[in-house]
C-alpha cells in the first residue's frame, strides 16, 4: 500500500508541475483528489486545478468538474471561483487580489457532498530579483555519456536586510527564431514564378519551467540567495540562442512547511530511473477532507508575494564564447526536369514537367520555396527547390505574432 501512495502521490503533483512521471501499473490503486492553487498579490486571475489521480500510462486524468471553490480571507470575505472547465476554476481580478499580511483559506466542495479545506494560509511578501545572469557552462546528457556546452542562467535575490529564508521559483521562456526556407517565391504554374515577401519566416516559441526550483538560507550566515541556477541550455539542442531569447522569472517566498513540501516533492521527482529507490512515503500537503479526515489528498495551496523580472540574451553577445551552433534538422530537395535524364538509359518517355514535378512533392506534402535559374541568358528556370512545412513556415513549430512585451535588441 505505501507504494501505492508513493505512486499517486508522485503522479498526482505531476499532473500540475509537468515534471515527467515515473509510470507504473500497481495492484493497488485509490482516486485521490488533487489540487494545485496559487494566490499572489499580482492584479490577475487565481487558477485552482481539481483532478484525481490515475492509475498508469493507459489512464487518463480525471478532471473534477462542476465543484464550489472559493477563497475566504480572515475577515471573513469570500472569493468564489468559476468554473472554466476541464476542472478550472478562476477567481475574478476585479474583486479578488491577493494582499501582502493577509491569511487566506480554500474552499471546496464538490458534487458528492465531500468538502475540503486548506490550513490558513498568510501572504507573505518577497524580495526582489537583483538580477540574472549567465555564463558559459557544460552539461552531461544521456545518461552521463555526451557532454554539451551551452550557458548557464543564474540569479541573485535582494535579500539583505530581510528575514525570508525559503524560496521557490518558475521561469517563463520566449525566444524568436526563423525558419531555414522561408517561402520567398509563388509558382504559377509552366516555367511562371513570381518573387513575393516572405510571409511567416520568423516566430516565437514559449516554453515553462518543470523543474521544482527551491533554495533554503537556512544554512547560511545570511539571507542573501547569490548565484542560484536556473537554467542550462545546451546551444547545439535548441534553437533557443539562435536569434534572440527571453527568460521571465517569478520568485516567491514559502512558508517552511511548503518549502519541506516543494523538497519532498523533488525528492521524489528526482530519484532516478526507479522512483521505489527512497524510502516510499505519502507526501503530506496542507488540505484536508473535512468529511473524512482519513482521506488523503495531494498538492498544496499556495499563498506568496510574487517579484518577477525578465533577461534578454541576444546571439550577438554570445559569439565571444565559441559555443556550437542550432542546426535545424531541415532537408532541402532541389529538382526539375533535367535530373530525370540519364543519357546511358534507353528513353523512358518524356521528361516530366515543372507543373507535374510541383504536383508531386507539394503532394507529398513538401513546400515550394525557390527556383534555381540557368547561368547563362536568357536565365530560365532550371530546378525547384521543395523543403518541409517546419521548415519554411513559422506558424508550425511557434507563433508567428510578436508578444506585446518584446523588445528587439538587434
Amino acid at each position: 500500500m505505501k507504494r501505492n501512495l508513493l505512486f499517486v502521490s508522485l503522479l498526482g503533483i505531476i499532473l500540475n508541475t509537468c515534471i515527467d512521471p515515473y509510470v507504473l501499473n500497481l495492484n493497488e490503486y485509490e482516486s485521490l483528489l488533487v489540487v494545485d492553487g496559487l494566490i499572489t498579490d499580482e492584479p490577475v486571475p487565481y487558477t485552482i486545478k481539481l483532478s484525481r489521480t490515475f492509475q498508469d500510462q493507459d489512464s487518463q486524468p480525471t478532471m473534477v468538474s462542476h465543484a464550489i471553490v472559493n477563497v475566504k480571507d480572515e475577515n471573513g470575505n469570500i472569493s468564489t471561483f468559476k468554473h472554466e472547465g476541464n476542472g478550472k476554476y478562476r477567481s475574478n481580478p476585479d474583486s479578488f487580489i491577493g494582499k501582502i499580511g493577509e491569511t487566506y483559506t480554500l474552499h471546496i466542495k464538490t458534487i458528492d457532498g465531500l468538502e475540503y479545506e486548506s490550513e490558513p494560509c498568510l501572504m507573505t511578501g518577497t524580495p526582489g530579483i537583483d538580477s540574472i545572469y549567465y555564463a558559459p557552462d557544460k552539461e552531461f546528457f544521456n545518461n552521463g555519456t555526451e557532454e554539451e556546452s551551452g550557458i548557464r542562467i543564474f540569479i541573485d535575490s535582494d535579500n539583505e536586510t530581510t528575514d525570508y529564508k525559503y524560496y521557490r521559483w518558475e521561469y517563463e521562456e520566449v525566444w524568436k527564431f526563423r525558419v531555414p526556407y522561408p517561402v520567398s517565391y509563388e509558382y504559377l504554374g509552366g516555367e511562371e514564378v513570381k518573387p513575393i515577401f516572405p510571409e511567416n519566416h520568423t516566430g516565437w516559441k514559449y516554453q515553462y519551467s518543470s523543474e521544482v526550483l527551491i533554495h533554503s538560507t537556512e544554512l547560511q550566515e545570511t539571507n542573501q540567495v547569490n548565484k542560484q541556477a536556473l537554467k542550462f541550455i545546451a546551444s547545439a539542442r535548441s534553437d533557443r540562442l539562435r536569434q534572440q531569447y527571453s527568460i521571465l522569472v517569478k520568485q516567491y517566498s514559502l512558508s517552511e512547511t511548503e518549502y519541506r513540501y516543494w523538497k519532498s516533492l523533488k525528492q521524489v521527482s528526482e530519484s532516478g530511473g526507479d522512483i521505489f529507490e527512497k524510502q516510499p512515503y505519502f507526501i503530506t500537503g496542507n488540505i484536508y477532507c473535512q468529511n473524512n479526515k482519513n482521506e488523503k489528498i495531494l498538492g498544496f495551496f499556495q499563498v506568496s508575494a510574487v517579484k518577477q523580472k525578465r533577461k534578454y540574451i541576444t546571439s550577438k553577445e554570445l559569439i565571444g564564447y565559441d559555443l556550437p551552433f542550432y542546426k535545424y534538422p531541415c532537408k532541402l530537395i532541389i529538382i526539375g526536369p533535367i535530373d530525370y535524364e540519364d543519357p546511358e538509359a534507353p528513353s523512358m518517355g518524356p521528361l516530366p514537367t515543372f507543373q507535374e514535378i510541383y504536383n508531386e512533392y507539394t503532394g507529398s506534402g513538401y513546400v515550394f520555396v525557390f527556383p534555381l535559374f540557368e547561368d547563362l541568358p536568357p536565365f530560365e528556370m532550371e530546378r525547384m527547390a521543395f523543403t518541409t512545412k517546419e521548415c519554411s513556415d513559422s506558424r508550425v513549430t511557434g507563433d508567428p505574432e510578436k508578444p506585446d512585451f518584446w523588445v528587439d535588441l538587434y
